[in-house]
């Protein structure tokens, strides 16, 4: 490929080699902001996958009872959210009402759960647990901690619904500064 120099020494690329220049950068912005757009969801992905698996897990201990039925149902809503957050990648959008859905049955069943460690039932739910005190209480906290998680999932399904999370006025001042930088050539 011939190049040529200017007077002040920069290489002058010819037409065509420009326009794949151009098309590059253009694609390089275009999947900085599709990866920008995507990420704003991280948190939330990694946690559908958490608690999928917890509950898959759930489901294999207690395959040979009834009980098995909800962790079976709370995979099957989570998968809907999965294939929900996966489109993300192709076409934005910030209304995510099965992640909604999922996360708020997921904290409902967390609750009957944290209930159920008071309860007879905690025999019959947590089969897989000796039943001492300490163990109920193990169980219980980590209820909780599921539970304050998917609290603040919800939380920032809420923010990223309003435009409100930190993310998107990362991704705001990245489109001005593109702008900016497009009027200035």
């Amino acid at each position: 490929m011939k190049t040529a120099k200017n007077q002040q020494g920069k290489m002058i690329l010819p037409k065509k080699s420009k326009l794949m220049t151009d098309d590059i950068e253009k694609n390089r912005k275009d999947m900085s902001l599709k990866n920008m757009q995507f990420n704003r969801f991280l948190f939330i992905r990694y946690a559908t996958a958490f608690f999928f698996f917890v509950n898959l897990y759930w489901a294999l201990i207690m395959r040979q009872t009834l009980i098995v039925l909800i962790p079976i149902a709370i995979m099957i809503v989570a998968s809907l959210a999965i294939v929900e957050q996966i489109k993300l990648f192709g076409q934005h959008d910030n209304q995510l009402r099965y992640s909604k859905f999922y996360f708020r049955s997921q904290l409902l069943v967390n609750i009957v759960l944290m209930v159920s460690t008071i309860t007879p039932e905690f025999v019959t739910l947590f089969r897989f647990v000796n039943n001492t005190s300490q163990n109920r209480l193990i169980i219980l906290v980590t209820l909780l901690l599921g539970s304050i998680i998917v609290m603040l999932v919800n939380q920032r399904l809420n923010l990223i619904a309003s435009n409100h999370d930190k993310y998107y006025s990362r991704l705001v001042a990245y489109q001005i500064a593109l702008k900016n930088n497009k009027e200035m050539k």
